[in-house]
């Protein structure tokens, strides 16, 4: 090249996409795992100067456990920079469905790991193969020690993003330096490399940036680059020319982009979308998904708890091995619902191991905390747990073996009325839910209203009053509609759907038509729903298969329950109201037995103009009502102007990820029924037995939320956290302790959310995590009489805190998710 000629630097990254499990068992993606870290620990002992780079911290968990040898041969390679660490996860999760305490767990376990074992952590965030990255992401990422981002989806015709790096920033104003590379993660073994190194050079550069990278190896079933490619690149790196390549990482990419001068265009927004359907398919892994990151927060911040303020056993590492489970399972082929099932087999283990776990750590921390209550020998005594810290008046629920009738064998003696008071002796209300005979006792179902302390507890008395066994079926009778002093609703005689939900106190109208309508759309995509946008078919709704009925109506709720069929599968929906709330709880029992279906939920809503705002990991996203389909977390808000105002609907569900909002209208997706791991362009055959997805039975459960004004006034966050987290009743036995009711941990206002109290996992100081919900900043007071301290700490709009509470009293200390301590300003640390 003569002098001021200009060249490009092609930045080569050897990689070899290892799906860990997917269209094969977890067992034969570890040993893919070991051949494919071999081959590249040969090639980087045959040539000199070639790079090699992998991320997934599992994967080096299982070469140290299976092949000590080659991982001592991959930390001298690390340790030489010819190895390079990307991503710092456990694994390259689904980055959308996760819950944002998920992310802070993935970077805590993968670092931690990294640094124990090669001296040095990862700096890229790398989730090439993941379906889409939520907008919250850049303050997860920067948390977690990650100040660079590189991904391959979506695609360019997927979304316009800018050639090279850019800013991604998001609600809170944390950046990383992100890049979407041109080409592909992977390549076929005999791929034409000048001809691939041409083309990264032509659709990754601009005039003003001469370099670019370019991925290379065999992936999904691992493999990595060849012999013959790095050859190939070795040989065309020698020969200079205006397009030279060069063995590199990303880390070596972001590097020489942050010598050049920083004109980088800055991008607010999400990396959406690729695969819209992964958002619904596979409802048990989505379900599972969610009832374990919740059980492992729950039990954590009870025995963190009993630690500080009673010497009991936190249970940090059982609790770290179950979450890595968690982790682990959340990988993007396994959480999307895009694996084939036997792969799922080695998933439901995991899934069962971490509850099984977060109920051990929970009881042992239970019985720690419940010594310090005081229980009186009389009636059936209950202990009743918060485990959220603010004071929660709710429905616990609760069933008593009347073990003391086991003698009555001609069954003369009938439970009655169930009477329930407080420590004080004043009766709260109290329902018999239902009655079950078992081992020749009968089990009684309670439900009663009761009030608790902030993250606490308070100790209730039950009386099982005996009565004369029913001379017949109790009867059911027909209702259509049913009201509390707030929400007044009534359900649709021919759709058994909701006709109306009228606010009482002002007469206002929040439905614009039948909701709740159970709709059949026509869905003949793929697992992953490639190139789909919208789910819009409808072919059928479900019917009602008779009048609703009133099943439940006393001091504790009231609830409709009305059947309803389309084709095969049959729904139960039941509507619930409570005294004194504005909310309706929704229960649906599906029995699904349709195929290249899917189903989804309505709600058109008396609103125009609507504007949307969806849950996202540690935060919230606002969008457009356009018909697409769209991730999401816990909740869903769709507010508008009605009659007479600004109004809205915010909808709470336990287990769904997907949705879409076209003008008025809101629709959860609530499941799909393709082809496991079915992938186009393979097509069906005729005469081939094919296992379909989520048939059978499922029950889903959502809260609904109608407000007036904006969706903030309903704190989404902190009902889908009691949604979420239910009331935790205990039998206990007389206990001579010091007091009727314990309150650990309160925290205040209400836009700041606290998700998590553990132990750091050197064992040495009491930590606390949450963030703010509202998009603006407060002053967040967090007291426990128990602990006899309150610490306050200035909180930013949308910001994730984690603060160390000093138990001698003292500021709280700001920590990243590494449980390091940070710039107090900027918790997500300073901007690189």
């Amino acid at each position: 090249m003569s002098e001021g000629d200009r060249q490009v630097i092609v930045h080569m990254v050897g990689n070899a996409h290892i799906d860990p499990i997917w269209l094969w068992t977890q067992d034969e993606g570890r040993a893919e795992v070991l051949a494919s870290y071999r081959t590249a620990a040969s090639l980087l002992r045959a040539f000199e100067g070639y790079a090699f780079t992998s991320g997934a911290t599992v994967t080096y968990r299982w070469v140290a456990e299976d092949d000590p040898a080659l991982f001592e041969e991959i930390r001298a390679a690390v340790a030489a920079g010819r190895w390079n660490l990307v991503t710092g996860w456990w694994v390259q999760p689904d980055c959308n469905l996760p819950a944002g305490e998920s992310f802070a767990r993935h970077a805590l376990y993968g670092q931690r790991y990294l640094e124990a074992v090669f001296g040095r952590r990862a700096r890229i965030g790398y989730c090439v193969d993941s379906f889409g990255h939520a907008g919250t992401l850049p303050q997860l990422l920067r948390l977690g020690g990650l100040d660079s981002y590189v991904f391959f989806r979506p695609g360019p015709q997927e979304k316009e993003l800018p050639v090279g790096p850019f800013w991604w920033e998001g609600p809170d104003g944390s950046r990383v330096v992100a890049c979407r590379p041109p080409l592909h993660y992977g390549t076929p073994g005999d791929v034409d490399m000048a001809a691939r190194i041409a083309a990264a050079a032509s659709e990754g550069t601009t005039e003003a940036l001469p370099l670019t990278l370019c991925f290379y190896g065999v992936g999904n079933h691992g493999g990595g680059p060849t012999r013959a490619n790095v050859a190939e690149i070795a040989a065309l790196s020698a020969a200079g020319g205006a397009v030279r390549p060069i063995f590199s990482s990303p880390e070596g990419y972001f590097a020489a982009v942050r010598a050049l001068p920083d004109t980088w265009p800055v991008v607010r927004d999400e990396l959406q979308h690729h695969a819209r359907g992964c958002y619904s398919v596979l409802s048990r892994v989505k379900r599972e998904n969610r009832r374990a990151e919740d059980a492992l927060v729950r039990a954590e911040r009870l025995a963190a708890l009993a630690a500080a303020v009673a010497g009991g056993d936190p249970g940090t590492e059982r609790l770290r091995h179950a979450w890595e489970g968690v982790l682990f399972s959340q990988f993007h082929d396994v959480l999307a619902g895009t694996s084939i099932r036997d792969a799922y087999e080695d998933v439901w283990r995991l899934y069962d191991a971490a509850q099984d776990t977060a109920t051990e750590v929970l009881e042992g921390a239970l019985e720690v905390l419940g010594a310090r209550l005081r229980v009186r020998d009389e009636g059936r005594p209950l202990m009743v747990w918060n485990p959220l810290p603010w004071e929660r008046s709710d429905v616990v629920r609760f069933s008593l073996r009347m073990t003391d009738w086991r003698d009555d064998f001609w069954g003369q003696r009938y439970p009655g009325p169930p009477i329930v008071t407080d420590a004080e002796g004043r009766r709260v209300p109290a329902r018999l839910d239902g009655v079950e005979l078992d081992y020749n006792t009968y089990v009684v179902h309670i439900e009663a209203q009761v009030t608790l302390p902030a993250l606490g507890a308070a100790v209730y008395y039950v009386e099982v009053p005996e009565t004369v066994p029913p001379a017949e079926e109790p009867a059911v009778l027909p209702a259509d509609t049913i009201a509390n002093d707030m929400l007044r609703l009534r359900v649709d005689p021919d759709t058994g759907a909701l006709a109306s939900l009228v606010d009482v106190a002002t007469g206002r109208e929040y439905l614009a038509g039948p909701a709740s309508l159970p709709l059949v759309i026509d869905d003949p995509s793929d697992t992953w729903s490639h190139n789909v946008d919208a789910f819009h078919d409808v072919i059928g709704t479900f019917r009602a298969k008779g009048a609703a009925a009133l099943v439940a109506e006393d001091g504790v709720q009231q609830t409709l329950r009305v059947d309803s069929a389309w084709g095969r599968s049959h729904i139960t929906q039941e509507y619930t109201l409570y005294p004194r709330q504005r909310m309706v709880d929704v229960t649906l029992t599906i029995d699904w037995h349709e195929q290249l279906k899917m189903l989804k939920l309505a709600f058109p809503l008396a609103l125009s103009q609507a504007r949307v705002t969806a849950s996202a990991p540690y935060g919230w996203v606002e969008r457009g009502a356009d018909g697409q389909e769209e991730p999401c977390q816990a909740w869903v808000d769709v507010s508008g102007e009605g009659a007479g105002g600004a109004l809205g609907v915010c909808f709470i569900n336990d287990s769904k990820y997907g949705y879409d909002v076209l003008h008025n209208t809101f629709r959860l997706s609530v499941l799909r029924s393709p082809v496991y791991a079915f992938h186009i362009p393979r097509r069906m055959v005729p005469g081939v037995t094919y296992p379909y997805i989520d048939q059978g039975r499922q029950v889903v459960r959502l809260r609904l939320l109608p407000h007036e004004g904006a969706w903030q006034a309903v704190q989404p966050v902190r009902q889908s956290e009691a949604f979420h987290h239910p009331l935790i009743p205990r039998r206990v036995t007389p206990r001579s302790g010091t007091r009727h009711s314990l309150s650990l941990l309160r925290i205040s206002p209400g836009d700041v959310v606290l998700t998590v109290v553990k132990m750091a996992e050197d064992g040495q100081r009491l930590i606390v995590r949450g963030y703010e919900t509202a998009g603006r900043p407060a002053r967040l007071v967090i007291s426990s009489a128990a602990l006899g301290h309150t610490w306050t700490h200035t909180v930013r709009p949308h910001e994730v805190w984690t603060l160390a509470l000093p138990l001698g009293g003292g500021a709280p200390i700001p920590l990243n998710f590494l449980e390091e301590p940070v710039d107090d300003h900027h918790p997500s640390s300073a901007q690189p």
